[in-house]
């Protein structure tokens, strides 16, 4: 196994491992490190008794609303009222009320409906961001800094620094402290780097044509699939949707043909999908626990064993490979973005 230090944890095929969308993926080990050295701290100094009020709301927009979920999900499963909603919902009638405090993600610190919800927000607001000063800051009672180095375009090491920022704050929210090794997960994610770059790179292969890919999964892993098929329209320009598994099968799965391709995350209901999405035609991706045999006709990435909190980082790593290899295999380069909107962020 290659430590995160190892200059081979920088790159993988002699490519630059910084200032593009590859650079970023290889570059996250040393990131989280890097973040949970500034995030931790800082949580550890923060006076978060108004926080203790239920229900809470986790808001965001993109990959800080997928960010905000399992955070949401780890308090509700230990009997915590709380909820991740965008910050348009925040916006509209009533919003302001749903929760008795606030957590905003924004890893620019300037997502114009996130600040619009704190704004409108009168009951205790805490800002997760990557700036330390800003608009998102400045609408809030109390900030916490990511820590992440910034992106080279799509959102990558800010969002996995986002999850595990996330992961710790629930912690703390329930009276706990983060029970994980920074240093074994930057480990994982090295390895499942090493190891599903070339699956990764054969199911791309396979997905060049494509004419849209479903991303699935369920419980913490909804961030996961919404993450993933943000990721694979943004970089390489596919059409992609997610799904609850659940809701999934409720009708959305009626399209899956030749042509189609699925990426699924779990190991419960999503086996048995995707081994019916592989006969059916779909190029299919499982990403899964280690140990689980692969269905006929379906391409498995298995997971290093990590605390469940934290599961949201590593499956994030095989859909970044995947939307890699998918954008350079139809000519794209990933963070070229052709289409830019005055009016998604907010002026410092």
């Amino acid at each position: 196994m290659t430590s995160p230090d190892d200059p081979r944890a920088a790159g993988l095929g002699g490519e630059p491992a910084r200032g593009s969308f590859r650079g970023d993926i290889l570059a996250q080990p040393r990131n989280l490190q890097r973040a949970a050295a500034t995030f931790l701290p800082a949580l550890g100094r923060a006076e978060l008794r108004r926080f203790h009020a239920d229900p809470i709301v986790f808001t965001g927009m993109g990959a800080s609303l997928f960010a905000a979920v399992p955070a949401a999900l780890t308090l509700r499963a230990a009997g915590r009222l709380a909820v991740a909603m965008p910050a348009t919902e925040v916006l509209d009638a009533g919003g302001e009320r749903v929760g008795d405090a606030y957590v905003a993600i924004s890893q620019s610190g300037r997502s114009a409906e996130t600040v619009g919800a704190l704004r409108a927000v009168t009951r205790p607001r805490l800002a997760v961001s990557n700036t330390t000063t800003g608009p998102l800051v400045d609408a809030a009672d109390l900030a916490l800094p990511i820590g992440s180095a910034p992106d080279a375009g799509i959102s990558v090491l800010t969002y996995t620094a986002s999850l595990l920022a996330g992961a710790a704050l629930a912690s703390a929210l329930l009276a706990g402290e983060l029970q994980a090794d920074v240093g074994r997960l930057a480990e994982a994610v090295t390895e499942l780097v090493e190891r599903a770059d070339a699956v990764a790179e054969r199911v791309a292969s396979r997905l060049r044509d494509a004419r849209a890919v479903d991303v699935v999964g369920r419980g913490l892993s909804t961030a996961s699939a919404g993450y993933g098929a943000l990721l694979i329209r943004e970089a390489a320009r596919i059409p992609a949707a997610s799904f609850d598994t659940r809701q999934y099968l409720h009708g959305p799965l009626e399209v899956v043909e030749a042509g189609i391709g699925a990426v699924l995350f779990g190991t419960g209901r999503e086996v048995g999908l995707a081994r019916h999405l592989a006969s059916a035609g779909a190029t299919v991706l499982l990403v899964a626990g280690r140990d689980l045999h692969a269905p006929e006709g379906v391409e498995v990435i298995g997971l290093p064993d990590i605390p469940s909190p934290l599961r949201p980082i590593l499956e994030a790593v095989p859909v970044q490979l995947l939307a890699d290899h998918l954008a350079r295999a139809r000519g794209l380069v990933p963070g070229s973005f052709r289409y830019q909107q005055d009016d998604t962020k907010v002026e410092p």
